[in-house]
């Protein structure tokens, strides 16, 4: 199983400034979740958490300071979550269902909404090629995994490229017709898009 939580990964519960800090990149993906990044200013941010726009300031850089920081902490997530999948002893499709409910269940949060919802264009090259990473190193974890399964012949043959694009393209529609982002839904949908996407990957013959 998954030990790593969300909030143990983003959260150090002794560290007053870091609980702050935390809340106001919370609230910023929030709002840019509800509002989009463009239509949301640190005015908006600063008002939500009923502090000054010059308090902001001595938490994080910018607008897109924000924004980098969120998408990153939920790549940090993931990064947790595919290293303690890495159990030899849980056969290939096991695996991936491991990783693709953590990834659901990081959707239904702020942050995992947030890397989906929001477009990175307006990051530096810098900040862009550290989440193109992390996005590409999730990615390539899930084909290797499909690779493996097709080798030890659990899986059914396939273009593993194709089979995570369309997982992971299914997943990421989801806060965009699920805004609510509740935990129990989305649980729920997991359930089901896993039982479609397991089903025919699986090699019955």
């Amino acid at each position: 199983m998954i030990s790593n939580t969300w909030r143990e990964v983003t959260l150090d519960q002794d560290d007053p400034r870091e609980q702050k800090r935390m809340a106001v990149l919370r609230t910023g993906a929030r709002l840019f979740n509800e509002h989009g990044f463009d239509r949301t200013s640190l005015d908006d941010i600063a008002s939500e958490l009923n502090v000054s726009k010059r308090t902001l300031y001595y938490y994080v850089k910018n607008k897109d300071d924000i924004l980098f920081e969120c998408s990153r902490l939920a790549l940090e997530f993931m990064h947790h979550t595919m290293a303690d999948s890495h159990n030899n002893n849980l056969p290939p499709l096991e695996r991936i269902e491991l990783i693709m409910r953590s990834y659901m269940d990081l959707l239904s949060n702020e942050f995992g909404a947030c890397l989906v919802l929001s477009t990175d264009r307006v990051l530096s090259e810098e900040c862009r090629k550290i989440l193109r990473d992390g996005r590409r190193s999730l990615d390539h974890t899930i084909r290797d995994l499909l690779q493996k399964g097709i080798e030890d012949g659990s899986i059914a043959p396939c273009e593993p490229k194709l089979a995570a694009a369309a997982l992971f393209g299914a997943f990421n529609w989801v806060p965009h017709w699920r805004p609510d982002r509740n935990g129990e839904t989305y649980t729920k949908i997991a359930d089901d898009f896993l039982k479609i996407f397991l089903n025919g990957l699986r090699n019955d013959k």
